[in-house]
């Protein structure tokens, strides 16, 4: 995935500018930056939602405007663990909603496809609520089905966006255990949004830091090397990293 020269603005209101960020086959990107820094715009640019007023974004190769791949991109939203209680459906069937874009919306599930939903909650631990109500769930399990969701289909790129918010310390730790055994057993490429420094530094290739302009890009012992000094550029002021019980860290106004 290459993003080159982007640009964007709603309106007046200028949000990206002059982004280049390339995610390397098999590697596993943070993003990270403040609130309003741009990196959920950028997202959806990368997902052919919105459109760069200037710059090329390359999927596979492929200019964005010619690319119709969708299935090899694996997306899992900010949005998920809020996800409307009451909707009619079981883990099963929100998770089989994820191979549409290969069958197709209206084409029965044959064998095959129920077999790749099963398969899929296996290996994310949630067999065993197959026929639950997907309301019924904790937001670490619901996280766990969004996830199978976004990989039911074999993607190779799989970006997530904050997908920790709202989601209790246990489940946290848990979710990064599970990323950490994508990387490894599926040779998933990875592409994580996250306010989590600590988790960033420790589990990542490559960090990208986001604030309007890319503040950096680089290797994640590089970016440990220098935090201080990166962190004061991207969020405009001095920051001072908290560790937490649970090993990882968040960045505080000092």
């Amino acid at each position: 995935m290459d993003v080159q020269n982007v640009s964007f603005s709603y309106g007046d209101r200028l949000v990206l500018e002059d982004v280049n960020l390339t995610v390397e086959r098999g590697a596993f990107v943070g993003l990270v930056g403040p609130n309003g820094g741009g990196k959920s715009t950028l997202i959806k640019l990368i997902l052919g939602l919105l459109k760069p007023d200037r710059g090329e974004i390359r999927l596979f190769g492929q200019p964005l405007e010619r690319f119709r791949a969708w299935t090899k991109i694996g997306y899992v939203s900010q949005k998920a663990n809020s996800f409307n209680s009451g909707f009619p459906a079981t883990v099963f069937e929100v998770v089989a909603m994820g191979l549409f874009g290969k069958m197709g919306l209206f084409k029965w599930m044959g064998k095959r496809e129920k077999e790749k939903v099963y398969q899929t909650l296996e290996w994310v631990g949630m067999a065993e609520y197959a026929r639950q109500p997907i309301g019924k769930l904790s937001g670490g399990q619901q996280q766990r089905v969004f996830i199978a969701r976004a990989l039911v289909a074999d993607p190779e790129l799989l970006i997530l966006d904050e997908p920790t918010v709202g989601v209790d310390e246990q489940s946290v730790a848990q979710f990064f255990a599970l990323l950490a055994s994508m990387r490894r057993e599926l040779g998933l490429t990875l592409l994580l949004v996250s306010h989590d420094i600590g988790a960033i530094t420790s589990m990542v290739d490559r960090v990208a830091c986001l604030n309007k302009r890319l503040h950096f890009h680089g290797d994640s012992r590089e970016f440990a090397a220098h935090r201080d000094e990166i962190l004061h550029r991207l969020y405009g002021h001095e920051v001072r990293v908290l560790e937490h019980n649970h090993g990882r860290a968040q960045p505080t106004r000092s």
